[in-house]
């Protein structure tokens, strides 16, 4: 958190509050004239449903609250006044309005999309924290892929994996990943959004087999080939909320809860930790 910025107020909106939609609105007109974007892929198109749907599967085993929007006054640094911004989580547990986990969902065959997940809630954390007790996180991984997405415990110590039968335990001090099997979301999908998500695994299959192969290609010293524009995985959310967010943008160099609004990129290169 930048010691320069200060927090006035902390809350927490439902999806549809009226000053939530309506910032969402103007900042979608806002970027009307950059253009339309290129096509983002199977990934991204599949990537809200996949949201939604664990977003189910979840309420049917935790109190989720209808509040999963944050909405804080911040002083931005080097300004004079006060600016509403706004952060849409994937889930949040909770009672009584107050939060005692936040959940963050990826749909993703890119093994960095669980550093940058982590990255997120810990912001979000961070944020929260500002007026409640904080609450502890939790990311859903959805393998975008069929081999399946490793992932690095070394590089990220202090994480802990939990099982399905699992989540309402008590979480300790550091972050959970849950991998949750695409078969686990069937009840709360419909043919056509299974067979969107199944088209995503497909795509997210292709780019792990090009992925292994430039690792391997490195490895034996022969020339990589470079990915093309068509290879980039994003696994995010769809629509003009994504516009919305302050902590989760594509680049963690320049990323910060506390950032001013800016539109996601439309897809990621595929070595970005979407």
């Amino acid at each position: 958190m930048s010691e320069a910025l200060k927090v006035r107020w902390v809350g927490l909106v439902r999806p549809d509050d009226p000053e939530y939609l309506a910032a969402m609105s103007a900042q979608a007109l806002a970027h009307r004239h950059l253009g339309p974007r290129q096509d983002p892929g199977e990934i991204y198109r599949a990537s809200s449903l996949a949201e939604t749907a664990v977003r189910a599967w979840l309420g049917a085993r935790l109190p989720l609250l209808e509040e999963r929007v944050v909405v804080a006054d911040l002083l931005p640094h080097g300004k004079r006044a006060y600016e509403r911004r706004y952060l849409e989580l994937d889930a949040v547990e909770g009672r009584d309005g107050a939060p005692s986990r936040i959940i963050e969902v990826k749909f993703s065959a890119n093994p960095a999309s669980v550093r940058r997940g982590l990255t997120q809630l810990g912001r979000a954390r961070d944020l929260l924290g500002q007026r409640w007790d904080g609450p502890s996180t939790l990311l859903v991984l959805v393998e975008a892929n069929r081999s399946g997405v490793e992932v690095d415990l070394e590089r990220l110590r202090g994480l802990r994996l939990v099982a399905a039968d699992e989540l309402g335990d008590r979480d300790g001090p550091g972050p959970s990943l849950l991998v949750l099997p695409l078969a686990a979301l069937t009840s709360h999908l419909s043919a056509a959004e299974m067979a969107a998500l199944e088209r995503g695994r497909d795509e997210g299959q292709g780019l792990t087999d090009r992925r292994q192969e430039r690792e391997a290609a490195a490895a034996a010293g022969q020339p990589v080939a470079e990915l093309g524009s068509a290879g980039a995985i994003v696994d995010r959310r769809m629509g003009p909320a994504a516009t919305l967010t302050f902590g989760d943008d594509t680049d963690d160099a320049e990323d910060s809860p506390f950032a001013a609004l800016r539109r996601r990129a439309s897809n990621d290169d595929e070595g970005a930790d979407r």
